[in-house]
């Protein structure tokens, strides 16, 4: 049996509108403004902690303040749903669902996942849904990916596919021996993914769906 790992922004849908929206509307409550597109783009993808504490270097107090403005945004103000399925995305998860492969989700989100896979009407496709989770210490893919490994009793990890469109999710998957698909219709550049050896790279929605049903 086949299990595909997939993440979620960038990969499944296309988010940019609320996750700028949510990072614009944080960073204004401490003064920051104007920032570009160009500049919060690269932002998508990492945890939220990351960002405001590593990429920004927040101290303790103001990152768990900015985590918090944004949630306010992008779950209390529906910047979550803001966002659209890629074409193609749903008939793929059909045909694989119709071959009896095993999908999942691994995404740095915090919240409201199964929300937004309920809002795409895409859900019932996925097995298990792995999310960022401080109280769980759920901080990365590696953990993710050895939840879905643990908790379906998966013994042939050759039969693991961690599909992504950032660097972490395919030095996840090379971190955990799985096999990896990255996607260049997200946020990553083609660098960027290229400096981890996936198995395969991307264009589409369309070529995704080739791949995957040749794995």
């Amino acid at each position: 049996m086949q299990h595909f790992i997939f993440d979620l922004d960038g990969t499944i849908t296309f988010p940019q509108p609320g996750i700028l929206g949510g990072y614009r509307y944080a960073f204004e409550k401490f003064g920051i403004t104007n920032l570009s597109d160009e500049a919060l783009i690269p932002l998508i993808g990492p945890p939220l902690r990351y960002v405001f504490s590593k990429i920004y270097h927040f101290s303790e107090a103001d990152t768990e303040a900015a985590i918090q403005y944004y949630k306010d945004y992008y779950y209390g103000q529906g910047g979550m749903y803001d966002a659209i399925l890629f074409d193609g995305m749903r008939a793929l998860f059909q045909s694989l669902k119709e071959e009896q492969k095993t999908m999942y989700i691994a995404t740095h989100k915090s919240a409201y996942v199964e929300e937004i896979l309920a809002h795409f009407n895409v859900l019932n496709f996925f097995s298990q849904i792995e999310h960022y989770d401080e109280s769980k210490n759920i901080l990365t893919k590696e953990t993710m990916i050895q939840n879905i490994i643990q908790q379906q009793n998966i013994s042939n990890l050759q039969s693991i596919v961690m599909i992504g469109d950032r660097e972490h999710d395919l030095s996840a998957a090379k971190n955990m021996n799985v096999r990896a698909v990255g996607v260049l219709y997200g946020f990553g550049t083609k660098e960027e993914l290229e400096q981890q050896h996936p198995d395969y790279l991307v264009e589409n929605v369309s070529e995704l769906s080739e791949v995957l049903h040749q794995m």
